[in-house]
This record gives C-alpha cells, structure tokens and sequence, in this order.
C-alpha cells in the first residue's frame, strides 16, 4: 500500500500551525539562494509557501555569482539578527562557490538543515524518514519504537543531506541498521535480508522485485533526473509499479520524503524559536 508524504505532512502542518498560534511564536526563517539549479527555485518556493501557511515568516536573499562578498555579509548579519530562528544556505550554489566555506559561516545554532556536525538539529530529511516511519507504525497501529523493534532496516545511500544524517538518526535511536554504498559486496543479498529498506541512492529503479522480500516496508528518497523523448524526467531510486506487488507499505519518490524534509525543515525553525527567551 502506498503511503503519500503530501496527506502525513499535511496532519504535521496543522499540528504546527496550532502550536505556533497557541505559544504565540514569531518563528523567523531565512533562505539563501545562489546558484543556476532550477530544481533549486522550486524547492526554494515550495518552502516559502509551507512557512507562511503554518505562520513562519520566511525570507529570500537571492545573490549572483559575482556578489559572494555581498552573500558572507548577509550570511553574518543574519547570525546577529535575533527574529531570524533558522537559515538555509540552498544546495547547490555556484560551481566557483565553496558551499562548504559558506556553511562554515553560518551560526550552527541556526542551521536548521541539521548539516553542520555541531547543528542541535538533526537532518531535516533523515527527520522525514522518521515521520514517514511514524506513519508506517500508526497504520500497523503500533508506536514507531514497537513498529520498528526487532526489524532490520537496511539504507542505501550515505550522502551528506539524506543517507549519512539517516543513519546517524537511526543508530541515535538505538536501531539495528546496516549501510549500503556503491563499496558493499553482494548488497542485494544485504537488502532483500531487510523487513525495512530506505533508499537514498539517486540510482534509478535500484529497489525493485529482484532485492525486495515480500512484505517489506520501503522508503523511496532519492531522486534524479534524465532525458527521455526529448523531455527532462525526474525518476525515483524505487521501481513504484514492482515495489508496489512486494511491499506491505511503501512511501513513493514522487510526492513522498519532500513534502516531509519541508515539514521536518520548519519544525526545526519552531523549536530553534522556542529557545528565544
């Protein structure tokens, strides 16, 4: 059964919302974009739109390639800015950029992505993960602690927004997860030994019928994109149409973790809020 990111991000906006209204907070967010990824210019909008609907005030800095100067200032006057709670730096930035240079300066108290190793948040996908897991359990009526028990879960993927803050998540919480990357040997033995299988590859269809056990539960996050008859396509690591005959619950590429990694990106400006006073 598929299992739509867009419907449980949708209970968590509200939930948050309630929550910003009732303590009456005034969450600030802060999003730098400096880069040509179009990609970048929806996700970008995509969590404008979500922050004002739950009623956190979020801003645009958007600086050419030859304004990094310009960029450093900003970056510094929004670490001093006491409304701002929690800032972006959108990946990918310009190729003669360092984004890492860039992030080096941002106030790890506000870095609400959960990317710097000193960050108080974790990952806001690898938090996604979780929420969808959540959502797993509470369909098999269980609490995640109880879902998840006693269930090997297998992620493929250590990248440096979803797959390595994941597994750092899942080992935090005491979990029995084993990692999959382009190094492991037979790792379709590896992953059709898994009750749960979270795929952050970028790879497409790398999780089909061939390496999945009947009965899994499968997490679909990572995403690319190709050229087909003409047309740019996004496809996800997940062959949805196979994964969909084998696996008992599954969240989709398309319209699951993203909706998710928003919602789990704005909470982290809610709780970095709280700590104002």
């Amino acid at each position: 059964m598929k299992v739509s990111g867009k419907v449980v991000a949708e209970a968590i906006l509200k939930k948050l919302a309630e929550e910003i209204k009732q303590k009456n907070l005034k969450p600030g967010l802060a999003i730098i974009l400096a880069g040509s990824d179009s990609s970048s210019r929806i996700y970008v909008t995509n969590k404008i739109k979500a922050a004002s609907r739950v009623g956190i005030e979020a801003k645009l800095y958007e600086f050419s390639e030859d304004e990094l100067g310009k960029c450093l200032e900003m970056l510094d006057k929004l670490n001093k800015d006491s409304s701002v709670h929690g800032v972006i730096i959108q990946h990918p930035v310009y190729s003669s950029w360092n984004y890492d240079a860039l992030l080096e300066k941002l106030d790890c108290q506000k870095d609400v992505d959960g990317f710097k190793e000193d960050s108080p948040f974790s990952g806001a996908t690898a938090l996604a993960v979780w929420e969808m897991l959540t959502a797993f359990g509470l369909i098999e009526g269980l609490p995640i602690e109880k879902f998840l028990e006693n269930k090997k879960i297998v992620l493929l993927g250590r990248g440096r927004s979803a797959g390595f803050p994941t597994f750092k998540l899942l080992k935090e919480k005491g979990l029995n997860v084993e990692s999959v990357v382009k190094e492991t040997e037979n790792p379709n033995l590896i992953i059709k030994s898994a009750d749960v299988v979270i795929s952050a590859t970028g790879v497409k269809h790398i999780i089909n019928k061939s390496n999945l056990k009947k009965g899994v539960y499968v997490v679909g996050v990572g995403v690319g994109k190709e050229v087909a008859d003409g047309q740019e396509k996004t496809f996800g690591d997940i062959n949805e149409q196979e994964v969909a005959e084998i696996a008992k619950l599954y969240c989709p590429t398309i319209g699951g973790i993203g909706p998710l990694t928003i919602v789990s990106l704005l909470k982290n400006v809610v709780e970095s809020s709280k700590k104002e006073g």
